[in-house]
């Protein structure tokens, strides 16, 4: 892992852009921001000891978001060779990534329940969006979701 150092107001990662490194924040914040241009907006502010940028870490693909530091900030990057290589060699560092990535997860599935509480969440909206999009136009990815993902 790098040390590595970005000055309040620096864009570390753009929503869009391809990564394949996450930061664990040693001291400072950071503001994470959906959408661009003037549907920018800010969702979350993030403090030491948070992790951004973690889904990179078990598929490299597109950011989900732009990270901004909100303060002068301090983070350790790690690539996803380097977090691979961490896993394997004490595979406990791995569960302290994944509830991460569930709090995360239960974090987004709360606020699309409470933009329309009567729909129920992830689940609902997947399943909306499955019964418009018909099986024979899902991405095979998406047609092979299985239950236990939903739940």
């Amino acid at each position: 892992m790098q040390n590595v150092s970005f000055k309040a107001g620096d864009t570390i990662i753009v929503e869009g852009d391809d990564g394949d490194t996450a930061f664990f924040i040693v001291s400072g914040s950071v503001e994470v921001i959906i959408g661009q241009g003037a549907n920018a907006r800010a969702v979350d502010t993030l403090q030491t000891g948070e992790v951004f940028g973690e889904m990179c870490l078990i598929e490299p693909g597109p950011r989900s978001a732009t990270v901004r530091a909100a303060t002068d900030t301090e983070c350790l990057a790690a690539s996803y060779e380097e977090f691979i290589a961490a896993i394997e060699e004490n595979p406990a560092r791995a569960v302290g990534f994944m509830k991460t990535l569930v709090r995360r997860l239960r974090l987004m599935n709360d606020l699309i329940e409470r933009a329309n509480p009567s729909r129920g969440g992830f689940r609902a909206l997947f399943l909306d969006w499955q019964k418009s999009a018909g099986p024979h136009k899902l991405a095979p990815e998406a047609a092979a979701l299985s239950w236990t993902m939903l739940w």
